[in-house]
């Protein structure tokens, strides 16, 4: 199986060559086309990890297209704000701070399994701006805690799962793809989507405008879904009577706040501003997160042996940095502009309402979701063709790539491999894969309506459309 998808990601590329070069585009941009398909078809398909994907196809497509070009994603500022945010995620393990943060949580929200999760939501939402994998903090820092509280309630897998551990778990999952919207660096996707606007719909969107056009309909998905979960697949216990003594004994073992966690707070805070503030501060969101990175560092914040062991953040700063720049050179070879002309030449748009179309263009962005196992395949796959309909249409940028945006994430709902976390959570049995998808389909409905009414109300009060 593995060897008949290297073939498929080897003859896709090569049946693109073969055919003539379309009228209007250079033979350079048809080349370059051709290898960001096999990118993306490794993504999509992956015969081995995202890293020995993308590095095969930068040496193949050398043949075709100069090397240089091909590496110049990792030049790229964003890539380098995701691999160092990736980073200051292991400063929160190293040091305990999420975990104590988890345990407040617990003894302040856990009066009710109800409250419990809002407490796990809050804890998620908390790390989020300074953890754009979503499965290292829901999956690696969050969900374990609330995890080890089902099994002291006596919910296990295997053993009374619907007392609560199945509402913590299919909670979890929701809840992380709720943050993700909310801040620009709370999911590493929405960084390409932003690198995609940029390219092909020509707006800059910064972390500070993500936030503001994102803040309230994302966090109004946050503060309605855990309790959307709860009526529709509601725990059997309703009610948590020894819930302080649960948060105490946790916080007795952590003990008590060091200084490493006081100092990660400061840093985490003085980020937070940086970033807030970039829109007049003008400071560089990527030269934030190095400055808070370094400063970790420095104050023995984080272990250098375990970033040198953090798979995910390596990972990702080859594999982003790579789709970034075959993306990159694509655009500067004007091929998204042929592409909307071509669009635009056999689809009329004319005297079709725009809130319409963005409508149309959001059921296909997550009906698609379902040939997915990746949220950032599908950003890197499916984003720009999106992105490119949009701009025929003559649709509000903005909106438009707020909408996608977070259907980027909530859009994994529907399975439990739509995104990375989805199998982390998934993986512990609480929840039948069929129940599972029900709800998934039940929470995507619900964003969709959301997105689609308070969103471009609140975008139509902005004056973004």
């Amino acid at each position: 199986m593995v060897v008949v998808r290297w073939l498929l990601l080897l003859l896709v590329p090569v049946s693109i060559l073969m055919v003539p070069v379309p009228s209007g585009l250079t033979p350079l941009a048809w080349k370059i086309f051709a290898v960001y398909i096999a990118a993306i078809l490794g993504l999509i398909l992956r015969p081995a990890g995202e890293a020995v994907v993308m590095l095969s196809v930068i040496a193949f497509g050398s043949f075709i297209v100069p090397v240089g070009q091909l590496l110049s994603g990792y030049g790229n500022g964003t890539v380098w704000l995701v691999f160092t945010a990736f980073l200051i995620t292991q400063a929160f393990a190293d040091t305990g701070l999420g975990r104590r943060v988890a345990y407040w949580m617990i003894g302040r929200f856990g009066k009710s399994s109800l409250g419990l999760v809002y407490g796990q939501m809050l804890t998620d939402l908390i790390l989020s701006p300074a953890t754009p994998s979503n499965t290292a903090r829901s999956g690696g820092i969050v969900y374990p805690i609330f995890r080890n509280v089902a099994s002291t309630l006596n919910s296990e897998p295997e053993d009374n799962p619907r007392r609560i551990g199945s509402y913590i778990t299919i909670s979890g999952y929701a809840i992380s793809l709720s943050t993700s919207a909310v801040f620009l660096t709370a999911c590493a996707p929405n960084i390409l989507t932003v690198g995609f606007a940029r390219d092909i719909l020509k707006v800059d969107i910064s972390w500070m405008d993500w936030f503001i056009g994102l803040a309230f309909p994302a966090l109004l998905a946050c503060l309605v879904v855990p309790y959307l979960i709860y009526k529709v697949y509601p725990p059997e216990l309703k009610e948590i009577s020894n819930h302080k003594e649960l948060a105490a004994q946790g916080l007795r073992e952590i003990g008590p706040m060091t200084g490493k966690e006081k100092l990660l707070v400061i840093f985490f805070v003085l980020a937070i501003l940086g970033w807030a503030t970039s829109s007049f501060t003008k400071l560089d969101g990527t030269a934030v997160a190095l400055l808070f990175f370094a400063c970790c560092a420095i104050f023995k914040l984080i272990d250098w042996k375990n970033v040198l062991a953090n798979n995910g953040a390596w990972n990702t700063l080859i594999w982003y940095g790579a789709i970034m720049g075959i993306s990159g050179i694509l655009s500067k070879a004007k091929f998204f502009v042929w592409l909307a002309k071509v669009v635009g030449e056999h689809m009329n748009f004319v005297g079709v309402n725009q809130a319409l179309v963005m409508g149309i263009l959001l059921v296909i962005s997550i009906l698609v979701r379902y040939v997915f196992a990746s949220m950032g395949a599908y950003v890197g796959a499916f984003i720009p063709v999106l992105f490119t309909l949009g701009l025929v249409a003559q649709v509000p940028p903005l909106p438009l790539v707020f909408l996608l945006g977070a259907s980027s994430a909530y859009g994994c709902l529907l399975t439990h491999y739509g995104g990375a976390v989805g199998p982390v959570l998934f993986g512990t049995g609480y929840v039948p894969q069929k129940t599972w998808w029900k709800i998934g389909a039940v929470l995507v409905a619900f964003n969709f309506v959301l997105y689609m009414t308070v969103g471009l109300g609140y975008w139509k009060v902005l004056g973004l459309w």
